[in-house]
């Protein structure tokens, strides 16, 4: 979903999401990550990079099924979820060899403009997310 859409879903009240996947470690070696699983990362950091202000970065490989650290923006949790889910299914046995040296999180973003509800999550999901024996991170933007 282009930016400017992002905004107009929003300012009429609509719920959007992003959702990625994310591997994280100050020992972390993106290249690494992205060559072990074939798949082109939305996002990394290496450790010790800084932020815009001045905060030190932990190394991060993230992964959202597109190449852009925007998006994309998804209007119900479910949807993103089951999109990332079906690119990293077949991977899950080599992901869960990360947790000894790193922190594995799902990430969500929540973009709203009103507090009329949140996301629904089915049993299905749930499940699914839980195979991969990561934590559930979610953040109002």
């Amino acid at each position: 979903m282009p930016k400017h859409a992002k905004q107009e879903a929003i300012s009429t009240g609509a719920h959007l999401f992003t959702f990625a996947f994310r591997v994280v470690s100050g020992t972390l070696d993106p290249e690494r990550i992205t060559g072990e699983l074939g798949l082109k990362p939305c996002q990394t950091r290496r450790q010790g990079e800084l932020r815009a202000d001045g905060v030190i970065f932990t190394g991060m490989w993230a992964y959202s099924g597109y190449e852009e650290s925007d998006g994309p923006y998804w209007e119900t949790l479910e949807e993103g979820i089951a999109f990332v889910l079906d690119k990293l299914w077949r991977h899950r046995q080599l992901i869960d060899s990360y947790k000894s040296e790193a922190e594995l999180i799902w990430w969500c973003g929540h973009f709203q403009t009103s507090f009329d509800g949140g996301p629904t999550l089915s049993a299905s999901s749930l499940s699914q997310l839980g195979e991969f024996g990561a934590d559930l991170f979610m953040t109002q933007c």
